[in-house]
């Protein structure tokens, strides 16, 4: 599989769910995904959980029989294709930027969509930090995001995507 194609995989938004899970739990069977994301049809999850198999994003750690079946618990793989050699890196952080440019040509392709009632925003800062104050702001959002990831489907809760990229600024030409 190549890059542009385990981008595809993990840039849908069912499957960053099932991943999100499996960051924060550190394994999960099929029940257990249907439980917290009660809002995804049963047969659904299982096709989402098959792309994640098949693309080598997660694996199968353990097997029980369980009435006549066999329940697989998954969890992670820990070095998914991309992670490792810096031209990996860059062709993965390159996948993944045309993979949301290609979300945003889609949102306004649609003139349905009101990009002020579904509070489409985009933020860049240049900030003057030290790496132990890089850090320690990373944390501060980190803790944010941790008060909303449990949050479990309901009335009104949509899923959003929320991309934080860090970067070095380029140096400015005199």
């Amino acid at each position: 599989m190549n890059q542009q194609e385990f981008i595809r995989v993990v840039m849908n938004p069912v499957r960053q769910r099932i991943i999100q899970y499996l960051i924060l739990h550190e394994e999960g069977t099929a029940a257990s995904f249907k439980e917290e994301l009660n809002d995804i049809p049963t047969a659904s999850l299982y096709r989402h959980i098959k792309v994640l198999y098949e693309a080598g994003c997660i694996e199968v750690i353990r097997e029980c029989r369980k009435r006549g079946t066999v329940e697989k618990t998954y969890a992670l793989v820990k070095q998914p294709l991309g992670e490792g050699d810096r031209k990996s890196v860059e062709g993965l952080i390159q996948s993944a930027l045309f993979s949301l440019m290609a979300s945003f040509t889609g949102y306004f392709a649609d003139e349905g969509n009101d990009f002020r009632k579904d509070m489409l925003s985009l933020t860049t800062s240049t900030l003057l930090l030290t790496d132990e104050e890089y850090m320690e702001m990373t944390g501060k959002i980190g803790a944010v995001f941790n008060e909303y990831i449990y949050n479990k489907p309901e009335e009104g809760r949509r899923p959003r995507r929320i991309t934080f990229i860090s970067s070095p600024c380029e140096e400015e030409q005199e």
